[in-house]
């Protein structure tokens, strides 16, 4: 039976700066996934995990998930300042609830796979915030090419045009991506790399995206993999495109590909414990 803290104030930006936190029975000092939410950055919630938090509460990780401000409450990168506002939180806190504050990992689909690239790169800046593994799920990458990306595939859509004026995309950033396209690149997780000092260590990266994903194209998890793989400093990059897997369905919903980020995670951390010796 997991130990759950519900609401815990992490920031005074808004009233969504809020997180949960869950822990696994039996487990000394485990280490800490961090699941961001995903609802094209103006929809869902820190409770959108019960099955992700399920399986990682069960592989012996305690499992935080995150409320950030919404895209009609503030627009890019106060996302981004509330997760650095979070993952500080989490550091700081560590031993007030148990877990290990030195080996955190983050998670997340869609708008929280965007996330959870974006601040594992972010946090790379410094040794002392760096974490040890990002797992994106479907992210939206490069707002402007997400058009042409799904169009590409053949794939019917299931949403309008990425470009328009009201699209998530540009909801977020306050302005629209057809008429600000260099605006919209910069807030992609990929322009987080050419702010890192040189020789900033990138957490793992494991990326996984479904072949017939009607709402983002795999191509968008293509270019986050070459982009971070130019980069060299990740220990471990993985690209998994599932061929059977649509926006986390099909086989998203399989046990296996848990079971295979739990795995992942699982090496990652001891990756980093034999490293930090």
């Amino acid at each position: 039976m997991a130990v759950l803290h519900t609401n815990i104030r992490y920031a005074e930006w808004s009233d969504r700066n809020v997180l949960d936190l869950a822990l696994p029975d039996g487990v000394t000092r485990p280490p800490l996934v961090v699941f961001i939410h995903g609802g094209a950055f103006f929809m869902g919630d820190k409770t959108d995990c019960e099955r992700e938090r399920s399986h990682l509460l069960r592989a012996g990780f305690a499992v935080a998930s995150v409320h950030y401000r919404f895209s009609n409450q503030a627009i890019w990168p106060a996302q981004l300042d509330d997760l650095k506002s979070a993952f500080a939180f989490l550091r700081a806190h560590a031993g007030n609830y148990g877990y290990d504050g030195q080996r955190m990992a983050s998670f997340g689909p869609s708008a929280g796979g965007h996330l959870s690239a974006s601040i594992g790169i972010a946090l790379a800046a410094d040794p002392a915030t760096a974490l040890d593994a990002s797992v994106v799920w479907f992210p939206p990458v490069d707002f402007p090419s997400m058009d042409d990306d799904i169009i590409a595939t053949g794939i019917a859509r299931a949403t309008g045009r990425n470009d328009g004026p009201e699209s998530p995309e540009s909801r977020l950033i306050g302005a629209h991506v057809a008429a600000h396209p260099d605006l919209a690149r910069a807030a992609g997780p990929i322009a987080r790399l050419a702010e890192l000092p040189q020789g900033a260590r990138l957490p793992d990266m494991l990326i996984m995206h479904g072949a017939l994903d009607p709402y983002i194209a795999a191509a968008q998890s293509r270019r986050l993999h070459a982009a971070v793989a130019a980069h060299r400093t990740a220990s471990r990059l993985d690209l998994d495109i599932l061929p059977d897997g649509t926006h986390g369905g099909g086989e998203f919903e399989e046990p296996q590909t848990m079971d295979r980020v739990a795995a992942f995670l699982s090496a990652s951390f001891a990756r980093a414990a034999r490293r930090d010796r």
